[in-house]
């Protein structure tokens, strides 16, 4: 694919269909990122009042910025409430549709390029590449690769269409396994849902196809996974899965009103039981894990280790939450978001067994909503899904609506890549005995071979 030169003028069209515009939804960005600004001003002052002295000057100042950024606080959220009640010019009859990242019609680039590797020192124009992409995942990311390789030890090398004048025009990034247990082959991207090429050129994103098919070879990987919403890349692909992504309404009110009686008197339900709930970090981290362990026994599934939750939710800028929902003092259930743009993801979430008949997971995901539409998010992204299956229509019955996954399989000889997952039949007794399995062998033993599992 080296000089490779294409005859077709670029296609300038949005690369995704139904992105917002316009002065009404820029004044509405502009308050939501004053509203977070303010409210890590509120939580700074508040974490003074701890060192502060009663009655002291010190303290005495502080009630006086808690008082005004409070007054401040509460006209904005008013501000931005009547903005999302007004009647918008344009784009009413549209359907509101997540911001995945999609190529444009049959796009492409009509000069030469060629598709080569990064080498290290060229990484920060990959950066820049991603940060300058509209809708591009949070996991093409440098500081994302490096915090796989942090916590898993998998390194990253990135693949990109370039020009003659060093100018990229789209790119992959390859994470790479080994281990006896699986063999060699690698993912874009690995452990979350999103990932995969970024270009807005069809025929870069296929000369990056084929050159990933070179590279499986020159590596002796036994497959190379891409996991994208893009229909149509590549012949070898998989569709199982969707994701279950409900727009969110501009208020509380409007959230109440959209969900049906039934849904509303189910996430009700749990409160006979007096549950409490926190949003927070790494103060929840124990709580949270205790759960998801347990789940993911119960599940026949290896856990992750706890460090690979600290790291991302220590790492600078992320705005990765945790959730914990308790009973009596004991955490029965727990998330862990993730915020990228308009959308808010819960990647993982768990509910211990013996609270499932207390409905503290639908009393859960309905706070997790509420938050969501306090802390202005357009979108709430449950997660992935078969279509059909238990977690599918617990989720649409929320009100999401199913997007399809498109993963595609590269393989030196065109074929069929081993399925390292759970629905393959070959694992089935391993699970099996997994499931017997104390919590505390799970959480020694888990990690090490999960680590392997993308």
């Amino acid at each position: 694919m080296e000089g490779l030169i294409v005859e077709q003028p670029v296609n300038q069209t949005s690369i995704s269909k139904g992105a917002s515009s316009g002065s009404h939804e820029s004044e509405l960005d502009a308050l939501k990122k004053k509203l977070k600004i303010l409210k890590a001003q509120k939580a700074d002052v508040a974490r003074q009042f701890r060192t502060a002295e009663p009655g002291s000057e010190v303290h005495s100042n502080l009630v006086e910025q808690m008082q005004a950024v409070s007054r401040e606080l509460k006209s904005l959220e008013a501000h931005i409430k009547a903005l999302r009640s007004e009647p918008r010019v344009m784009g009413d009859d549209q359907e509101k549709l997540p911001p995945f990242f999609l190529l444009a019609d049959q796009s492409r680039y009509s000069g030469e390029f060629s598709i080569r590797e990064l080498s290290e020192a060229d990484w920060p124009k990959w950066e820049a590449y991603v940060s300058a992409s509209p809708r591009a995942p949070l996991y093409l990311q440098r500081r994302w690769s490096d915090l796989v390789r942090r916590s898993f030890g998998h390194p990253t090398r990135v693949w990109v269409g370039i020009t003659p004048e060093g100018e990229i025009l789209g790119g992959v990034p390859l994470t790479f396994f080994r281990s006896r247990l699986f063999g060699r082959f690698a993912v874009a991207t690995p452990y979350v849902n999103y990932g995969g090429v970024l270009t807005p050129y069809w025929n870069v994103a296929r000369a990056l196809f084929e050159r990933l098919q070179t590279v499986a070879m020159q590596e002796n990987l036994s497959h190379i996974e891409v996991r994208s919403m893009q229909p149509g890349l590549w012949p070898n692909s998989s569709e199982k899965k969707v994701s279950m992504v409900l727009p969110l309404p501009g208020t509380l009110e409007q959230l109440e009103d959209s969900l049906t009686a039934k849904v509303r008197a189910q996430s009700r339900k749990a409160e006979e039981h007096h549950p409490t709930i926190a949003f927070g970090g790494l103060d929840l981290l124990d709580d949270f894990y205790r759960v998801f362990a347990r789940n993911m026994r119960d599940l026949g599934t290896p856990v992750y280790a706890k460090g690979w939750f600290a790291n991302v939710l220590s790492e600078p800028g992320l705005a990765a939450t945790l959730v914990v929902v308790k009973v009596r003092g004991r955490a029965v259930s727990a998330g862990f978001l993730l915020g990228h743009g308009p959308m808010l993801e819960i990647p993982w979430a768990s509910t211990i067994k013996p609270a499932n008949a207390l409905n503290t997971n639908m009393w859960m995901y309905r706070k997790i909503l509420d938050y969501a539409v306090s802390e202005g998010y357009e979108f709430f992204d449950f997660g992935r899904s078969t279509r059909g299956a238990g977690t599918y229509h617990f989720k649409k019955q929320w009100g999401a609506k199913p997007y399809e996954h498109h993963w595609y399989y590269i393989t030196p000889d065109h074929s069929k890549p081993p399925e390292l997952n759970p629905d393959n039949p070959k694992f089935r007794l391993m699970i099996a005995l997994w499931k017997r399995m104390p919590v505390w062998l799970s959480r020694l033993v888990g990690p090490p071979i999960v680590k392997h599992l993308p």
